[in-house]
Formats: structure tokens, C-alpha cells, sequence
């Protein structure tokens, strides 16, 4: 039987990384792989109660890593240095068929075809020279030092795989292999169904979130209902966003899945990251019907603009009247079975049929 190993070091319960890895190990094991994942956490039935996808990691072969444990914060990168060295001894002794690196793109199986998925920009500098022009002078050494440790600017079985146009575009220019966009996959856990007057948003509260600007757009808008829902990643952060939170913002430290009615029975999704990924959370919500309303920059702006549904704002004024719209919109592109159906788009099975063809292209060549 074919191998393939998915490379995940760390391995929580939440997370678009960790969703997208699962769905990876779904898809190869369609494909009749005996699928690996190299991690430091594998417990199947914690990852089942919280994403709900079969038995897909516990068909899944454990190489257990040991979890990166920092001793002191002042050194963190250099700690994370030496532990991405031991994770690497454990990659360059595999020979799969095929690997999908799902976390970072320093991790590669040198011995086999690695298909890099590809986050945000930042990871890139690690594997550029220098760290790329847009990495900070104190960072430049680090970069260096990593390069001559791991030697992750070896490109001889490596491919990118880009989750957004934006990340795409910056693959291009400075030159990477890398396929077309594949958007992540999105399941689509929410029903379409009858809407209040009011606002969600599903998130870890950190700030590359920007959640305060939730608050902030809340405050303009006090005649409607605004739903935060997740968990405090950051501790400081949390606090700052909770404790000056307006009436109008309720806040349930919960997961998604077992309270789907917020999402479901909310008109609006207002997603505040300014990251350049898809969001996955903002892709479940229109799947249920919700409208997007994102900021001008990032993901969220691409989303919109590939399925033709939501609205843009380039600051908070423009965002509370955005919102307002979209609460009061009879719009036919603003109904729930239009923003529902142009929603697929990022769904899991699109992202299943992605990934397989990269897949079926390279097994192609090899037998060619």
C-alpha cells in the first residue's frame, strides 16, 4: 500500500491548521494511503469530540515527537530552534510516498514529494534569505541560523501550496514552486435558517483577531445584538476586549458545535482579522446564511470578494454602517439561500477535490 505522512507537530483541539490536516488525512485515505502523522499529541477522541470527522485520526498511524516545552521566554526562539532540529532527525528518516506539511513550512520530508500548505506570509521569511525584505533586522540572525541548522531552503521535493490568492501572489514573487490557490476547507456545519437582527462572531480572542475592533463597531451600533463566542487564548487581551465590552455584547466562552443557534439564527458575520488567510470560522458562517462584513485588507476581503456576497469597511464608522445595511438589507444577493449557495465555493468537498488533484498530478509524473 502507498504511504503518505502528515507533518503536525502540535496538535490542538482547535484551529484552522488542524482542520486542514484532518481533512488532508481524509482525502489521502480515500486515495488508499496508509496515512502517518508525525505530532506530539495524537488522542482520536479528543480530536473527534471537538471536530467530528470519523475515525480519520484514528485510522492514523502515531510518530509521536516529544512537545516543544520552553524553559525560559527569553530565549523562545532559540529553544524552538533546537526542538525544530529534533523534529527534523524524526522527518529525514521517513520514506513515504507522498508528505503534506500542515504547520510549518520548515518541516519537510527530505526523502519524498512535500507539499508545503502555506498560512500566512511570516512563515515564508523563514525560508527565504535573509528572511525576506519585509522580516525585522533583529530577526535577519535567527533566520540565518535556522537555514544553517535545518537547511529549509531546500526546494529539490518541496511544492507550495498557497490558502489564499494573496499568499499566491507573494509565492510568485520571490519564486517558490507552488500550485494555484486552494482555499482551505470550510465545512459546513451550519444550517441556513431564519435570522435576528444581529451580529456573531466565532474566534479566539488574541489580538492577530483584532476582536477589539468587534467591540469598538459594537459601540456604534447599540440598537443591535452583538455575539462573541470563543475562547481567551490571550489572557491580557481577553481582558481588555471583556472588560470594556458595551451592553449590546454578549460573550460565551464555548464551542461553536455544541451551540450552533449563535451563528444560525445571526444575520450578520462581522470578521475583524485583518490576517491574509481564509478564514474558516467567516466560511462556516456564510455557509449558514450569514453575511460577511470584513475589513478592506486580508483574507476576509478576498472571501468576499470571490463569492460576490458581504461588504468591505475601511475603518469603524464605515463598519457600524456596513452592518447596519446588512441587518436591514432585502437585498436578493443578500438572502440567506444566496450567501448560503455562494458560500461553497470554500467548502471541504471543493478543498478534498483540490487536494486530490495535486495529488493525482504528482503520481502522474512519477509513473511518467
Amino acid at each position: 500500500m502507498k504511504q503518505a505522512v502528515v507533518i503536525h507537530p502540535k496538535l490542538t483541539s482547535y484551529g484552522g491548521a488542524e482542520i486542514i490536516a484532518l481533512h488532508i488525512i481524509k482525502t489521502l485515505q480515500e486515495l488508499d494511503y496508509e496515512v502517518s502523522i508525525v505530532t506530539d499529541n495524537y488522542k482520536p477522541a479528543e480530536i473527534e469530540r471537538n471536530f467530528r470527522m470519523g475515525k480519520v485520526l484514528e485510522d492514523t498511524e502515531p510518530i509521536l515527537v516529544s512537545p516543544f516545552k520552553p524553559v525560559l521566554s527569553r530565549f523562545l526562539a532559540l529553544q524552538h530552534l533546537r526542538y525544530s532540529e529534533s523534529v527534523m532527525r524524526v522527518l529525514r528518516g521517513l520514506h513515504p510516498d507522498i508528505a503534506f506539511s500542515t504547520q510549518s513550512v520548515i518541516y519537510y520530508v527530505p526523502n519524498a514529494k512535500t507539499f508545503q500548505m502555506v498560512y500566512d506570509m511570516a512563515d515564508l521569511f523563514e525560508i527565504v534569505p535573509d528572511g525576506g525584505p519585509l522580516s525585522s533586522v533583529w530577526k535577519k540572525p535567527y533566520y540565518k541560523l535556522l537555514r544553517r541548522t535545518l537547511d529549509p531552503e531546500n526546494m529539490g521535493n518541496r511544492y507550495f501550496v498557497p490558502l489564499s490568492h494573496s499568499l499566491e501572489q507573494r509565492l510568485e514573487k520571490i519564486g517558490l514552486p507552488h500550485s494555484q490557490v486552494v482555499f482551505p476547507p470550510c465545512d459546513m456545519i451550519f444550517k441556513p435558517r431564519p435570522k435576528k437582527k444581529q451580529v456573531c462572531l466565532v474566534t479566539r480572542i488574541a489580538p492577530q483577531k483584532n476582536v477589539v475592533e468587534f467591540v469598538q463597531i459594537a459601540e456604534r451600533v447599540p440598537g443591535y445584538k452583538f455575539i462573541l463566542v470563543g475562547a481567551e487564548a490571550d489572557l491580557s487581551y481577553s481582558r481588555k476586549v471583556l472588560v470594556n465590552k458595551p451592553p449590546n455584547v454578549i460573550y460565551f466562552e464555548a464551542r461553536i458545535r455544541d451551540h450552533p443557534e449563535f451563528v444560525e439564527e445571526s444575520r450578520v458575520y462581522l470578521y475583524t482579522s485583518r490576517e491574509p488567510g481564509i478564514g474558516i470560522a467567516l466560511g462556516q458562517a456564510m455557509g449558514g446564511g450569514c453575511i460577511p462584513v470584513v475589513p478592506s485588507r486580508g483574507g476576509g476581503a478576498e472571501m468576499v470578494m470571490e463569492s460576490r456576497v458581504g461588504y468591505t469597511y475601511g475603518s469603524i464608522e464605515e463598519a457600524a454602517k456596513m452592518v447596519m445595511t446588512a441587518l436591514e438589507s432585502n437585498e436578493p444577493r443578500d438572502s440567506v439561500a444566496n450567501v448560503s449557495q455562494k458560500a461553497q465555493v470554500f467548502s471541504a468537498e471543493n478543498f478534498h477535490d483540490r487536494i486530490e488533484q495535486l495529488i493525482r498530478q504528482f503520481t502522474q509524473k512519477v509513473a511518467g
